[in-house]
């Protein structure tokens, strides 16, 4: 894309014009008048003040900031378009990948609700703020049109090129009829492969696609306002409908802190794509040869060179362990951000068929074919530092929390658990009939009992927690001691006879049985252990990771991360007001309509790079990946028309601007209700549907045209 724009400005450069300002300094010798030029001058000698460009409709050339150039003929107004161009281009993907990594690093929560979702839509909205706000009231009514077409053709451009591509992409057989028939080659045949063929996507993407559809609420409330003859009646219904969208904004907001799963999907999405990018580059760095053969085959050698390079005991297995370091060498690499535990999830789930927490030669080879050809479309990013994560800062405070977690429910499932395995060879501790064996009971007290005074004293029961393994939780033995004794010992006289052993015993295999609700009885204690334990588990991973990201706050990943959001910000705030008025001027010069250019051009360059990178996901031609690139789709188009809406609306009252949107937001309610009412109704979108929404496209631009132009809407 540089390249490209950097030939199209020097062939601009040929064939334009250029004209400069001059400069005019005073020398120190004889007070005379120095002109310093960048190009010709056409100043006159006998002129004091040089006077400024103009253009031949008679428009005076204006420097925005005082620092932007300025062009007064076609040429020059094409070479600012292509230069603004490039250098929102350059903003948009500084915000994209700050965002992406900090989204990454922080997780879901109120970042991902709020702050995240903002900044990804942050690029087509800025264009409407910088491109009227610091403008006059005439200048702010035409420059505002401009942001509103970019931001309205970003949508449709979203909804139409892009869904249609990554149909297309994405497409597979949705019938029980194999992939290839060569027999069936007839006209027929292949248009009946429009109905067949598609992709199909889960409920939670035709979740996303309701929401999208409640986005247009605002839309169809300030549609009528033109209706109205009276000014203070317009006024009021801007005015109601930018509390609606503001009202809409923070209930989405609010939906998104309280139920995360849109989040965890953006946040899926995000993880598997830097994991599948983190492992093809490791097995390029690391295999020694070319993962491709000549017959466009993954190379089976070249993968298993890979897993004895990894299988570090040569036991033909990998083993967690193994596994750990291989993500830790994938992280060194510094090419992506790899989250470790959710990289170890993922390749387990992925490689490990028989699911032995083992991954077998034969498993690796499959899974890392998979992966790569999956993988091999993606393209590679180095923008991004590897992600170093040090748990010794808070071991600490971790240690603490997984103390006070080790309460006597967790205790006695993981006692039950315990004995019940020590007891497999001898009774089950409870009966066929779902009652507890008490004569088993009483076989494991007397186990206990080392000294036969039917009693287990506090040195006893040490014992026998002592030899219960509790995991990775580290807890105080005595504590424990204390806890079981209190429950135990019905007496107060710190000890536990046969009898309270009985009733405690009893108490809590009933309780198991209660809790677990298992059909099978025999199987309540472990059952029992691991509800309880999986909370612990999830106490434990949230202290660490609360700790975790704290400590990630001091680390140059995350700083980076600032820093590119910020720089993009501003290179996007400045960029789009000189980008706005250059395309006026061009319009103007042209003689063609004023929507054209920022309503297809500008979100045909904005949305390349994003289109490109939703290409690869959806080629997996997985109903997951199908579906978590669709819903990205429609969230991006989500915040799009909320965002949009309340920012418009607010420039209007705070500019005191007529309403002249009104074919903006015809375009925005067709395209999305069509679109819309297709994903949120069906789960499958058949091939033919590609052809519908790359209609739509040509369609909005007529329809356009003839709302402006024909019409006068505008």
């Amino acid at each position: 894309m540089p390249s490209l724009s950097l030939c199209f400005i020097t062939f601009i450069l040929l064939l334009g014009k250029v004209q400069c300002r001059v400069l005019k300094l005073n020398s120190l010798d004889n007070n005379q008048l120095l002109n310093i030029s960048y190009g010709i001058d056409q100043v006159s000698n006998n002129q004091e003040h040089g006077p400024p460009l103009v253009s031949s409709s008679g428009k005076t050339c204006e420097q925005v900031y005082g620092v932007f150039p300025c062009a007064n003929n076609i040429a020059g107004y094409i070479f600012l378009i292509v230069v603004c161009q490039y250098l929102l281009n350059t903003g948009e993907s500084l915000i994209s990948r700050g965002s992406k990594t900090l989204f990454n690093i922080l997780g879901t929560g109120i970042f991902g609700a709020t702050v995240f979702q903002i900044l990804m839509t942050l690029p087509r909205i800025v264009m409407v703020i910088a491109s009227g706000i610091s403008a006059s009231k005439e200048k702010a009514q035409f420059q505002i049109s401009s942001g509103i077409s970019t931001t309205v053709g970003a949508t449709v451009f979203n909804l139409t090129l892009m869904w249609g591509i990554c149909l297309i992409c994405g497409t597979k057989n949705m019938t029980d009829k194999p992939d290839f028939q060569p027999e069936e080659s007839s006209p027929f045949k292949r248009l009946k492969g429009l109905r067949d063929t598609g992709v199909t996507i889960d409920k939670e993407t035709s979740y996303t696609a309701g929401i999208m559809l409640l986005s247009l609420i605002p839309f169809v409330l300030v549609q009528p306002v033109t209706v109205f003859n009276s000014f203070l009646g317009r006024r009021i219904l801007i005015f109601i409908t930018l509390v609606v969208s503001l009202i809409l904004l923070v209930s989405y907001f609010l939906y998104q802190v309280l139920d995360p799963w849109m989040q965890e999907r953006s946040l899926e999405y995000s993880k598997y794509e830097n994991l599948l990018a983190g492992f093809l580059h490791h097995v390029q760095r690391h295999a020694r040869g070319k993962l491709i053969n000549e017959e466009g085959q993954p190379d089976i050698d070249v993968i298993k060179r890979l897993f004895h390079e990894t299988d570090r005991d040569a036991d033909k297995c990998l083993t967690l362990a193994e596994l750990e370091n291989l993500i830790l060498e994938m992280q060194s690499g510094k090419v992506v951000d790899v989250d470790k535990d959710y990289a170890i999830y993922k390749i387990l789930n992925s490689f490990d068929k028989n699911s032995d927490k083992i991954i077998q030669e034969e498993e690796f080879v499959e899974g890392c074919k998979k992966w790569i050809e999956e993988a091999a479309q993606l393209a590679q990013s180095d923008d991004s530092s590897s992600k170093r994560i040090l748990r010794k800062a808070v071991e600490k405070y971790t240690q603490k929390q997984r103390d006070e977690i080790a309460e006597i429910e967790h205790i006695m499932a993981r006692l039950l658990k315990h004995v019940q395995t020590q007891a497999l060879e001898a009774e089950h501790l409870v009966k066929d009939d779902g009652t507890p064996n008490i004569e088993r009971i009483r076989e494991i007290f007397h186990q206990y009992d080392f000294d036969g005074n039917n009693a287990i004293t506090k040195p006893e029961l040490e014992e026998l927690i002592g030899s219960v393994k509790f995991g990775e939780v580290e807890i105080n033995r005595e504590d424990t001691v204390k806890k079981v004794l209190r429950d135990f010992d019905r007496n107060g006289n710190d000890i536990i006879d046969e009898e309270e052993f009985v009733h405690g015993m009893t108490r809590w295999l009933n309780e198991a049985i209660s809790v677990t609700k298992c059909p099978d009885k025999k199987r309540a204690i472990d059952d029992y252990d691991k509800i309880k334990w999986s909370e612990v588990d999830k106490i434990v991973y949230e202290v660490e990771k609360e700790g975790e990201i704290n400590y990630k706050f001091l680390t140059w990943t995350f700083n980076k991360s600032v820093l590119q959001v910020l720089l993009g910000i501003a290179i996007m705030t400045l960029c789009a007001k000189p980008l706005v008025i250059s395309i006026e001027d061009l319009s103007d010069a042209m003689g063609i309509p004023s929507f054209l250019i920022p309503f297809v051009m500008v979100p045909l360059a904005l949305n390349a790079r994003m289109a490109i990178a939703a290409i690869f996901p959806a080629s997996q031609k997985s109903s997951i990946t199908a579906s978590l690139t669709f819903s990205e789709i429609y969230g991006g188009v989500i915040m799009n028309n909320i965002m949009g809406m309340a920012t418009l609306l607010a420039v209007v009252c705070i500019k005191d601007l007529r309403w002249d949107y009104s074919a903006e937001v015809l375009i925005i309610l067709v395209v999305c209700s069509v679109i819309g009412l297709l994903a949120f109704f069906s789960t499958t979108y058949p091939l033919w549907t590609c052809l519908l929404a790359f209609s739509l496209y040509p369609f909005s631009i007529v329809l356009f045209y003839l709302l402006e132009c024909v019409f006068g809407w505008a």
